[in-house]
């Protein structure tokens, strides 16, 4: 029973979380999601700490348009933490109107630290057709 309970959190945490990155939620949102500068975010080639985090974030709620569809979402405790892994794909327009396509698999480690808060946020890309554009970089 405890591991349905983890998945429904997990499942809720991480809609929450791109809802509201799709919804372009004020950054202030997203981080009292986070452990503020404990965060860690590990994007390959382009690791950022809170405000590298929150630089992005700004940016890319300037620059593109998009939604994020979870197509599966897997959550476990580990070591007194909770895991929760998605696979995602973003599809999104940029401000001149070209469509993009990313295709992560997302990796959020949360601690209990006043509720439920992201200390780690990666993502790597998987396989998908050869004329999408992915890179994690980019999402």
């Amino acid at each position: 029973m405890e591991g349905w309970k983890e998945q429904s959190i997990g499942e809720e945490f991480i809609k929450n979380w791109y809802r509201l990155m799709d919804g372009k939620a004020p950054i202030e949102a997203l981080l009292s999601l986070t452990a503020g500068e404990a965060l860690q975010v590990d994007f390959p080639g382009n690791p950022l700490d809170l405000a590298g985090f929150a630089a992005w974030y700004q940016g890319q709620c300037q620059k593109f348009t998009g939604q994020h569809i979870l197509h599966s979402v897997k959550t476990e405790r580990k070591n007194g933490e909770l895991v929760i892994f998605g696979e995602v794909t973003w599809r999104a327009m940029d401000s001149d109107g070209k469509e993009i396509a990313l295709f992560p698999n997302v990796t959020l480690r949360l601690r209990e630290e006043d509720g439920l808060k992201v200390y780690y946020y990666g993502c790597r890309d998987r396989e998908e057709p050869s004329n999408s554009a992915t890179g994690c970089k980019g999402l």
